[in-house]
């Protein structure tokens, strides 16, 4: 038992022995877009905000497991012939871990970035014409999907500017009993702040 927990901590010193570990910030647009049965809807525009902490993994530092906390704000419209459209507006709090991959080698200065992975988001607040709904009429947990392409620009030995361009897509319905999916194109620019081993 001992050789195994001795193992086990070894294994671990040895991962975070050859890590890096960077904090970011970032937020943009997001043009979210909400599918609904026999209803056509238009894209409306929200907002993201993501703070997020990343392991990088490899010698040159091109793979990284990055934990994003986020705010998400959904806008769509629901489309009505010959007047306006009702809002519908869903404010979203969850979890999103990202598989990172970055081209070029860990001292470059500028890096470009592909990143996908899962998201847990919580509805917290959900509006259609400008009506609050009860918390039994939308689903509380929305499973869905991050994918994204960027660049980062690193300022001075501690710091990177970043930008990415995505999409975003739910496997979960966000309605109870209605197909109600969202799909979200967003752009975001952000900060982030590196510690890394001066080994590499």
């Amino acid at each position: 038992m001992k050789k195994i927990i001795l193992l086990v901590f070894a294994i671990a010193f040895s991962i975070t022995s050859y890590g890096q570990y960077r904090w970011e910030v970032s937020g943009g647009a997001t043009f979210s877009k909400l599918n609904l049965d026999n209803t056509e809807t238009s894209t409306g525009t929200g907002f993201y905000l993501n703070a997020g902490y990343g392991y990088l993994m490899g010698v040159r530092a091109r793979t990284s497991i990055v934990f994003s906390l986020e705010v998400l704000q959904r806008n769509s419209e629901i489309d009505v012939e010959g007047g306006l459209g009702q809002d519908i507006k869903a404010l979203q709090v969850g979890l999103s871990p990202k598989f990172r991959y970055l081209t070029g080698r860990g001292k470059d200065r500028f890096r470009a970035f592909v990143n996908v992975g899962p998201s847990f988001r919580v509805n917290t607040n959900f509006e259609i014409g400008g009506v609050e709904l009860e918390d039994d009429a939308y689903e509380n947990l929305v499973i869905g999907g991050v994918y994204g392409i960027g660049f980062s620009q690193m300022i001075g030995e501690m710091f990177d500017i970043m930008a990415e361009v995505g999409a975003m897509n739910d496997f979960v319905d966000n309605l109870v009993d209605t197909n109600s999916k969202f799909f979200d194109v967003y752009a975001r620019v952000g900060v982030r702040f590196r510690i890394y081993d001066a080994r590499r």
